[in-house]
């Protein structure tokens, strides 16, 4: 919706005191500020690829893109029942957490998968998430890592049951 700064002025002119002019244009930046904010719920994306800081990019295997599908499947088909379940089911192979943890001192258990180059971008919480920019690659957004000990944490707070239907070898956090 497109709004003139002459209707914003009307719609400032209704508030208690009656603004003036300049009252009107601080009236419409702050309602610009606020708007904007709305907008920004999900992660910084550009073209699908993490905006908001450094990452790393690995190769997806067979088995990666078979854990990710069967995540869209069955826990995102029937998120109305699911999202009581944690998301973070989706682990690196030995050689992705080593790189991983050279890069940052540690390597979490279990990430979320944001596909990402299928238009995915969640409003939240964000934390150790593996973005799916490519049919074939991934991108862990370094600032966004927790430790097992704080993600387990962020579940707590979020008060997700830690396992996941979808996965039943799933064990804790």
């Amino acid at each position: 919706m497109t709004v003139s700064l002459r209707e914003l002025r009307l719609e400032a002119s209704m508030l208690p005191g009656a603004p003036t002019k300049l009252n009107a244009r601080v009236f419409a930046t702050l309602l610009i500020g606020i708007s904007r904010s709305l907008w920004a719920d999900g992660l910084p994306l550009e073209d699908g690829r993490y905006a908001g800081g450094p990452v790393l990019v690995f190769q997806l295997t067979e088995a990666q893109k078979a854990s990710i599908e069967h995540f869209r499947t069955c826990h995102l088909d029937n998120f109305r029942t699911m999202n009581v379940y944690t998301p973070y089911v989706f682990t690196l192979t030995a050689s992705q957490s080593e790189a991983l943890m050279a890069r940052t001192g540690f390597s979490p258990l279990r990430f979320e998968v944001y596909e990402t180059y299928r238009g995915f971008n969640e409003a939240g919480p964000h934390w150790n998430l593996a973005l799916r920019f490519s049919e074939n690659e991934i991108e862990v957004p370094l600032n966004l890592l927790r430790t097992d000990q704080e993600a387990a944490a962020e579940h707590r707070m979020q008060g997700w049951k830690t396992s996941n239907p979808c996965f039943p070898a799933l064990d804790g956090p």
